[in-house]
This record gives C-alpha cells, sequence and structure tokens, in this order.
C-alpha cells in the first residue's frame, strides 16, 4: 500500500513539474493565432458551458419578440456585436480566427443555446476568449434586445431586415451624406432674412 501512495504522489509531483516547466521555460504557445488542442478545446469549452448553465438566471427572455425590440436588438448588435461575431455586411467577421477560440459567427449560425445562457455569457463574458462582460457598457434590457435579434436573425421581417441593414451602413452607402458632403453655408445673423 506504501508503494502505491508513493506512486500517486510522485505522478502528481511530477505532472505539477511539468506543467510549471512549461509555462516557466516559455513552452506554451500563448499566441491567439496557435490554435487550442483538442484537450484545451474539451476541457475549457465544458468548463465554460457547465458554469454559464448553472449561474444563468432563471426564466425566458423578458424582451417581447416584436418589430421595434429586434429593430433595438439589431442596432445594438452592429454596435457592438457585429465587428467580431459577424452582422450585416460581412456574415462571417475577418476577425473570425484571430480570437482563440475562434469567435462564434453568431448570424451566420444562430446559437442553439437558450436566451439566458447568452444573456450571462454577454453579461459577464469569458475569460482568455476575448469577450468581455458587458455588464455596466449595456443595460440588461439591451442585453435581451440583442439576444433576441441574434435568436430571430434568420427570419426577421421585412421592415426590421432593412432597418438592420441601415444600422450597418456607414454614412454613403444608402444615400446618406457625411458631414464633409454638406455645402457650409454662414448663419444668418438674428433678424436677417
Amino acid at each position: 500500500m506504501r508503494g502505491f501512495v508513493f506512486g500517486v504522489v510522485t505522478t502528481m509531483l511530477v505532472i505539477a513539474g511539468g506543467v510549471v516547466a512549461v509555462s516557466q521555460f516559455g513552452l506554451y504557445p500563448i499566441g491567439a493565432d496557435n490554435p487550442p488542442g483538442s484537450l484545451e478545446r474539451a476541457l475549457a469549452g465544458g468548463a465554460m458551458d457547465h458554469y454559464a448553465e448553472k449561474h444563468k438566471p432563471a426564466g425566458d427572455n423578458p424582451a417581447q419578440v416584436t418589430p421595434a425590440t429586434l429593430m433595438e436588438g439589431a442596432k445594438e448588435y452592429e454596435e457592438h456585436c457585429a465587428f467580431c461575431h459577424g452582422g450585416a455586411k460581412a456574415r462571417i467577421s475577418p476577425l473570425q480566427n484571430k480570437f482563440n477560440p475562434p469567435t462564434p459567427q453568431l448570424i451566420n449560425r444562430v446559437p442553439h443555446d437558450d436566451d439566458a445562457w447568452l444573456f450571462w455569457v454577454t453579461k459577464h463574458g469569458v475569460r482568455m476568449t476575448g469577450m468581455p462582460a458587458w455588464d455596466g457598457i449595456l443595460s440588461d434590457d439591451e442585453m435581451w434586445k440583442i439576444i433576441a435579434f441574434i435568436k430571430h436573425s434568420d427570419k426577421l421581417p421585412p421592415d426590421v431586415q432593412s432597418a438592420w441593414q441601415r444600422a450597418a451602413a456607414t454614412p454613403g452607402e444608402i444615400g446618406e451624406h457625411t458631414p464633409e458632403q454638406h455645402e457650409h453655408v454662414p448663419a444668418k445673423a438674428p433678424g436677417q432674412r
């Protein structure tokens, strides 16, 4: 029995020493352009899924799925999320594979996760992925509306689809004028016609 215990303790010390050596001698590739290994993906992905599932809020999305809610969600999504997760201009973000793990493309492939799970991840972020915590930047109401938009982005009513395209357009793309395009006319003095 003493030999078994000694073997277990020795094995644990060798593993711990290996981890310390890899991290201290610069052997662990930390660049975001190094794809994660299958063990890292399985452990980190599983940990994130289980933690968010355990801590997500109870109940359904309080944002009612109406055209107005979807339009607000689309506007906020384009402003805060589309650059990394894909949007109206590019369903696949050019940054998709610049993160490690790659950023989910939420418009190209609508997530199957429930709304409360997505809310928790949006509000609290995901450590060591580049996903920030949006708490304090977006209100809970705004986050719920963004999630309602994401979950319905593949079946938007035409007016919401148009509003989404407008929210994604840069000035000049759809006939809008930039300040530089306006002629500057001197203001008239009060009382002048």
